[in-house]
């Protein structure tokens, strides 16, 4: 979930209505290397914005003395690229790259951030990439020497259950129940405080076209919830989760794509190893075909795991900087909603330690640390 610093607007804050903000290699500071030239080392650097808008990329490239100048260099042009000739943002994200480091960083769009809090949110990133590919590298490990010790007809069993995938838990403790049952609940206490607030499902036709589309077996309970829930147009928008925006079905399908091209990008230029034969849970460090998201918020989404194993239809969080690295945060959908239900009902927090709070007849959350 996301930071204090990062409070989810209320739901009568309409300006929010339709953000779309993906983390397409938006300032990409990539592919720099040191090289010995004329006696010195040095290091070259390059900045690639995505602009969203235009669908379009801008670059910036340069050569530093060393690392510390080349960051330095690269701040100022992350800074410069990620606005458009009207000073407007074009995207608020930034790959950065230095030497074979790597690190997804928001900020550059942020005048009031300097270049100090920037050098460390980079240093920051590129730790977390470091350890993202280390665990990567150590799951790899022991899958093989699972499949080395077991029989082909069992090798599937065993992997399923190897302590790489059992040590990464859900957070929330709630089980598996019914969509149909939590969801009436919720739908009870929105008739009782948002009287003006009107969701509807989708047709079985559309859900059915949206699965085809995604090439994936969606589980039951996310078929069901999209039949009760087809997101929440912009008429009585509210944000019933407090750091995502419900999707419909046609923006599912739309930020899937989307993000499958963004990280099969990144993935390709980095000669990233496939993660697509991993368990329901594990973590990918990349978007998956399997990763169906249902709701989102700049760059953030959560996204139901198709993938096979026990897991198989848990809720994981995909962070534009740390991808789904923190794991799954439900064992299902239904679990999900248990506990929004829950803290609807009682006015307790939700995962993450969000309260709601009902603010001149809107839905307001509250951060609670």
């Amino acid at each position: 979930m996301h930071t204090p610093a990062e409070c989810a607007p209320s739901c009568r804050d309409k300006s929010h209505v339709g953000t779309r903000v993906r983390p397409r290699p938006a300032a990409q500071i990539g592919s720099t290397h040191s090289n010995w030239l004329e006696g010195n080392s040095t290091m070259e650097w390059w900045v690639s914005c995505w602009n969203l808008a235009n669908q379009n990329t801008v670059s910036r490239s340069g050569t530093a003395v060393d690392r510390e100048s080349a960051l330095a260099q690269a701040i100022g042009a992350g800074r410069e690229v990620i606005r458009d000739e009207n000073g407007q943002t074009i995207n608020p994200v930034a790959y950065v790259k230095l030497g074979d480091d790597l690190g997804l960083v928001s900020g550059f769009d942020d005048p009031n951030l300097s270049d100090e809090v920037l050098r460390a949110r980079i240093e920051e990133a590129i730790e977390l990439r470091k350890r993202r590919d280390q665990e990567r590298k150590q799951l790899d490990r022991e899958r093989e020497q699972a499949s080395l010790s077991v029989a082909p007809a069992t090798t599937a069993s065993v992997l399923s259950s190897t302590p790489a995938l059992s040590s990464t838990p859900a957070l929330s403790s709630t089980p598996a129940g019914s969509i149909t049952e939590q969801w009436t609940r919720i739908a009870d206490w929105m008739r009782s405080h948002l009287a003006s607030v009107r969701i509807s499902g989708a047709q079985p036709t559309r859900i059915a076209e949206a699965a085809k589309s995604t090439g994936a077996t969606w589980p039951a309970e996310l078929v069901k919830f999209f039949e009760h829930v087809d997101g929440i147009g912009s008429e009585n928008w509210c944000l019933l989760l407090p750091a995502h925006e419900l999707f419909d079905l046609d923006r599912l399908v739309d930020e899937r794509k989307m993000e499958l091209e963004v990280w099969g990008e990144i993935d390709e230029e980095m000669g990233a190893e496939s993660a697509e034969e991993s368990s329901a849970g594990e973590p990918a460090g990349t978007f998956l075909p399997a990763f169906i998201p249902f709701a989102g918020r700049d760059g953030n989404l959560l996204f139901v795991d198709t993938r096979p194993g026990p897991l198989h239809g848990c809720v994981t969080e995909f962070d534009k900087v740390g991808a789904d690295d923190a794991g799954p945060r439900w064992v299902s959908l239904s679990a999900m909603l248990t506990d929004l239900a829950d803290s609807l009902e009682a006015g307790s927090t939700f995962h993450g330690g969000w309260a709601p709070d009902i603010v001149d007849g809107r839905l307001d959350w509250q951060y609670q640390p």
